[in-house]
């Protein structure tokens, strides 16, 4: 992604296993925001809610590395933007 840029707010029943393979940003995973950055692996349980944001000057590039036989990404109803956004530093994070 793009300097600046964030990929969709999203969750789903698999396990998800991200590498950073470029640049340097952020994630949430569930309820924590942490730093990420070329060569970091992040695994995301299932129905966590996770985020990237390229937050550097640079393109964040990344592989998602899932199951063949996966499910569809759901997205946040207003509701679960709501329980989110209580919580500040999610709130300061997330982008829709």
């Amino acid at each position: 992604m793009k300097a600046g840029g964030y990929s969709t707010l999203e969750r789903h029943q698999h396990v998800h296993k991200v590498l950073i393979g470029r640049g340097a940003g952020h994630c949430l995973v569930d309820d924590q925001v942490y730093e990420v950055k070329q060569f970091d692996f992040i695994e995301i349980p299932p129905m966590a809610w996770h985020q990237f944001r390229a937050t550097t000057l640079e393109p964040l590039g990344f592989f998602c590395m899932v199951k063949c036989d996966r499910d569809r990404p759901l997205l946040p109803t207003e509701e679960d933007l709501k329980q989110m956004r209580a919580t500040p530093v999610i709130a300061t994070f997330i982008r829709i």
